[in-house]
C-alpha cells in the first residue's frame, strides 16, 4: 500500500509542553539527588513494591499471566507473591539484600520479581543463557541472600555452585519446576507449602533506595552489574508511554484517556525478562495498566503467530527479526482478518528502515514504534511511534522530556557534561542524561568512573547523531565503526542499504583486513527461504555477491561497498545469524566467519592478521 504521513500539526516542543503540563501524567520537577539535578516524573509511586500493589489490587479479577496451559489473575498472582515474600523473609532476606532470579520466560519469574521488591529487596536479573563461567560470575558478584532458577540452571550451577554460594553467605537456592532437588538447592513448590505466610514486615522504601541489578551483555567482557535506584527503574513507566502519547499529540489529538470499556491490553512477551526491553519496557509497562502477557517457553514462530491469534493479542514487541517472524508466518497462514494487533515495537537492535511502511502494509491500523536504550539507562533513552516512525525509518525517535542527549567527540577527555556538544548533523558519542540513568556498575569503581560522571551523565559507547528536531540517528558502536583508508563507514548504513533487497533476512556488516586500507568492508546475509512470499512474488534469480555489491553501489558512496559477501551455508537456517539472548548478533562470531573466508581468498594482503578491530 503507498501511505504518505501527514505533516504533523504540532511541533516537538509543543508536544513537550503539553505532555509536561500540570495534570499531565508525564508532569515533571526539577530535584537535587546527590550530586545531580535531575527532571524526575511526579507521579511516580515511591517504590517499585508500591507500583505493584497500585496494579494488584485494582486489577485483581483481570487475568495478569498466561504460559501454555496456566492462566493467573492478578488477584492469584498477588497471593502468590505475597507467600513467597513471607518465605523469603523467613529464609532471611531483609530490606536491601539481593535476591537472583535465574530462568526461563515463566510465571515464577514474575511473582519473584515482585516478592523480591514486597520486601525491599534488591532484584537482580541474571542473564538465563551465560556460559558457567560468566553465570556464576554474576551470581557471586552480587552476593545474593536467595536465589530462584529453573531446573535447567539447577544443571548449569550444580552441586558445587550451590555449594559455593552457600560458603559466601547465600541462605536460600529455591529451584522452579523440577520433580528433583539437586543437594544444596530446595523445590520452591514444597518448601511454600512448608511455608504458613506471615505478615510482612513494616518498612519504608524510598525513591532513592536501591532497587535493582541488571546486567550488560558481556559481548566483549564479563557481564557488569547496572544498579538502579526505584526512581531510576520505575522512571521507565513514562519514558516508554511518551512515544505513543506524542504520536497522537503530534497529529493535532489529545492523548485519550482510559478507557475502561476497551479490550484489556495484551502482550506476547518475546524478550526475555532479565532483559531491560522485557522487564521494563513490557512487564512494568503492561502491568501498570492492568495488562495481560503472554509467555513463551521458546520463541517458535509458528507458535507466536497462533498465541497472536488465540489470545486477540493487541501488540508484539522485541528484536526487530523476531517480529518480522512473527508477521511472516501471519502472512503465511493468511490469518490477516483474525489478527488483532494494535502496535508493534522494535528495540534492542537496529531494524531495516523498510520495516515500518511494511508493518504498515500489513497492518494498516496499527501502529509501529522504535526506540533504543541500554541497561545503564534503565530501557528507554528515545522513542517514537505513528507517522514520525514513518517519515524517519533510519531514526530511533526522540528523548523523552525528562531525557537530555548530548553528542560529543568521542575521544573528548572530558567528562560528559563538560564536554562542547557537537553541532546537529555531526556524529559523535552519544551521552545520556536523566532520573532514569543508572547510579553506576555494582562494585566495579573504574568501570563506573569511565562510563558517569559526576553530574550523571552516561557515556553510552554508541555513535550518532541529532537532527534539528532532535531526533537521533544511530550510526554504529564505535568498535563496530570501519576504517577504510581514513573513512568512516557505519556497519548500520550499509546494512540497511542490503535490507533493500527482498530477499534479505539478515544481514551483518563486519571488518576485514586489508593490507591496503587497513579494512575492508564485509557482509554476511542469511536469505528468506524459497517459500517466503519474498521469493515467490518474483521472477528475479536469488541475490548473488555481485548484485548485492550493485546495489549497495546505487545507495552509498563507493568506499562502503562491501569487498566480500558470504552467504554462510550454517547459518541459512529459521535461526539465522548467531545471537545473545536478548537477540543482538554476535558480531564476533560473525567477524570470525568473515575473517577466514577473507584469508582462503587471499584478498586482505600478507599483514591482513594484524590490522582490523577482530
Amino acid at each position: 500500500m503507498d501511505y504518505t504521513p501527514p505533516l504533523p500539526k504540532r511541533t516537538v516542543k509543543e508536544t513537550d509542553d503539553i505532555l509536561s503540563a500540570p495534570g499531565s501524567p508525564f508532569e515533571w520537577e526539577e530535584k537535587r539527588i546527590g550530586t545531580r539535578t535531575v527532571r524526575v516524573y511526579k507521579n511516580l509511586p515511591p517504590s517499585v513494591r508500591d507500583y505493584w500493589l497500585q496494579a494488584a489490587s485494582p486489577f485483581a479479577d483481570k487475568e495478569y499471566i498466561v504460559y501454555e496451559q496456566e492462566r493467573l489473575t492478578y488477584a492469584d498472582a498477588h497471593r502468590r507473591v505475597l507467600h513467597l515474600a513471607s518465605l523469603l523473609h523467613a529464609r532471611g532476606v531483609r530490606m536491601g539484600d539481593r535476591v537472583a532470579i535465574a530462568m526461563r520466560n515463566i510465571p515464577e519469574w514474575i511473582i519473584s520479581w515482585w516478592a523480591c521488591h514486597m520486601l525491599g529487596g534488591i532484584a537482580v536479573a541474571l542473564n538465563a543463557w551465560l556460559p558457567p563461567s560468566a553465570f556464576f560470575h554474576c551470581i557471586s558478584t552480587t552476593s545474593p541472600t536467595a536465589i530462584l532458577v529453573d531446573h535447567e540452571r539447577q544443571d548449569l550451577l550444580g552441586e558445587e555452585g550451590a555449594g559455593k554460594l552457600r560458603s559466601q553467605g547465600t541462605k536460600a537456592v529455591f529451584v522452579v519446576r523440577t520433580s528433583e532437588a539437586k543437594s544444596g538447592f530446595e523445590r520452591l513448590d514444597e518448601a511454600l507449602q512448608g511455608h504458613e505466610v506471615k505478615e510482612l514486615p513494616k518498612i519504608e522504601i524510598m525513591d532513592e533506595d536501591p532497587a535493582t541489578i541488571f546486567f550488560t551483555s558481556g559481548t566483549t567482557s564479563l557481564p557488569k552489574g547496572v544498579l538502579s535506584t526505584q526512581r531510576q527503574y520505575l522512571s521507565n513507566r513514562w519514558n516508554t508511554a511518551v512515544g505513543a502519547a506524542r504520536a497522537f499529540l503530534r497529529k493535532g489529538e489529545n492523548i485519550p484517556a482510559p478507557d475502561p470499556s476497551l479490550p484489556q491490553r495484551s502482550l506476547l512477551l518475546t524478550v526475555p525478562l532479565f532483559h531491560v526491553m522485557g522487564n521494563q519496557s513490557f512487564l512494568a509497562l503492561l502491568t501498570a495498566v492492568g495488562g495481560k502477557i503472554v509467555l513463551m517457553h521458546k520463541f517458535v514462530p509458528q507458535l507466536a503467530a497462533s498465541l497472536v491469534l488465540s489470545e486477540s493479542i493487541l501488540a508484539i514487541g522485541g528484536i526487530p527479526n523476531i517480529v518480522s517472524q512473527i508477521l511472516d508466518e501471519l502472512d503465511r497462514l493468511n490469518a490477516w482478518d483474525r489478527v488483532k494487533l494494535e502496535g508493534l515495537s522494535y528495540g534492542g537492535g537496529p531494524p531495516s528502515s523498510r520495516l515500518p511502511m511494511e508493518s504498515k502494509r500489513r497492518l494498516p491500523n496499527a501502529s509501529a514504534a522504535q526506540g533504543y536504550g541500554l541497561s545503564e539507562v534503565n530501557s528507554v533513552a528515545t522513542g517514537f511511534s505513528g507517522d514520525d516512525y514513518i517519515m524517519r525509518p533510519t531514526s530511533c525517535g526522540l528523548p523523552p522530556p525528562v531525557v537530555q542527549l548530548r553528542i560529543i567527540d568521542p575521544s573528548s577527555p572530558q567528562p560528559a557534561s563538560a564536554a562542547p556538544a557537537l553541532p546537529a548533523g555531526t556524529i559523535g558519542e552519544v551521552c545520556i542524561f536523566g532520573p532514569n540513568v543508572a547510579q553506576g556498575y555494582w562494585r566495579d569503581e573504574e568501570s563506573t568512573r569511565k562510563a558517569f560522571d559526576q553530574e550523571g551523565w552516561f557515556r553510552s559507547g554508541d555513535l550518532g547523531y541529532v537532527d534539528n528536531e532532535g531526533f537521533l540517528y544511530i550510526a554504529d558502536r564505535a568498535k563496530d565503526i570501519i576504517i577504510r583508508s581514513g573513512e568512516n563507514i557505519s556497519s548500520v548504513v550499509v546494512e540497511d542499504a542490503l535490507f533493500q533487497h527482498d530477499a534479505v533476512k539478515e544481514v551483518a556488516v563486519v571488518a576485514v583486513p586489508c593490507e591496503k586500507h587497513g579494512e575492508q568492508v564485509a557482509a554476511v546475509i542469511v536469505l528468506h527461504p524459497p517459500s517466503h512470499p519474498s521469493r515467490t512474488s518474483t521472477t528475479l534469480s536469488p541475490p548473488t555477491e555481485s548484485s548485492l555489491q550493485s546495489l549497495v553501489a546505487s545507495r552509498l558512496p563507493k568506499h562502503c561497498i562491501p569487498a566480500m559477501i558470504l552467504f554462510p551455508a550454517q547459518w541459512d537456517t529459521q535461526e539465522g545469524l548467531p545471537k545473545n539472548a536478548t537477540g543482538k548478533v554476535l558480531k564476533n562470531e560473525v567477524k570470525s566467519v568473515a575473517r577466514r573466508e577473507w584469508e582462503r581468498r587471499g584478498l586482505g594482503g600478507k599483514d591482513a592478521g594484524v590490522r582490523a578491530k577482530l
